[in-house]
């Protein structure tokens, strides 16, 4: 009597992209799984999503032989030309996608560590979204609020402003920046009353 027995062969592991636009591909589709945890109040599920992010378009685009060497790794090495200071992906339209991947991506970030009233988090991913844009609204916005939470209202207003400028039907903006307004007059307030108290005490009697 013969027995027969059944193997159980193991799946393949699914192959890392190795070419620029499927780096940019499966990069976009982390964002896009960030966000719907960010939707379920997920957050730190989100935050490890978009940080997974930058494991696919760090490096694919920069100006030095670091960089070079990191596509060549990834496996962009036939996709890149190099000029005096600067190396590229792809062309435009790929450096493009980059870019705003990046944005995006730091802009999630920091509205998720806000969620999570981790506000210096918050601040430094809202600096690296408006590092490679100043022009992001959301993000003057989301390092406004902050910087508020730190209780740097001064440094947070200007942003405000400037966002609410960008968005005025933004009612969580026009909020925060009401707010700083009568945070920021209350403290100019308080320093005209001390300088006066100062110099009261150094003339008076």
């Amino acid at each position: 009597m013969s027995s027969s027995t059944t193997t159980t062969s193991t799946p393949s592991p699914t192959p890392l992209p190795s070419t620029v636009p499927e780096k940019i591909t499966h990069a976009t589709a982390l964002k896009t799984q960030g966000n719907e945890f960010f939707k379920i109040a997920e957050y730190k599920k989100a935050i490890k999503c978009y940080k997974k992010v930058f494991l696919f378009v760090n490096g694919l685009h920069g100006s030095d032989s670091q960089m070079k060497g990191f596509m060549q790794a990834m496996g962009a090495s036939s996709r890149w030309e190099e000029t005096d200071d600067n190396v590229k992906v792809g062309g435009t339209e790929e450096e493009d996608e980059i870019k705003k991947l990046k944005i995006d991506v730091n802009a999630n970030l920091s509205m998720a560590y806000l969620k999570l009233s981790d506000w210096s988090k918050a601040l430094q991913y809202a600096d690296a979204s408006l590092s490679l844009d100043p022009t992001t609204t959301k993000s003057l916005y989301r390092k406004g609020l902050a910087l508020h939470h730190l209780g740097r209202d001064d440094q947070a207003m200007p942003l405000l402003v400037k966002a609410n400028e960008d968005d005025p039907g933004n009612t969580s903006i026009a909020r925060t920046l009401q707010t700083v307004k009568v945070n920021v007059k209350a403290k100019e307030k308080e320093e005209k009353k001390k300088q006066k108290e100062l110099f009261s005490g150094a003339f008076g009697s």
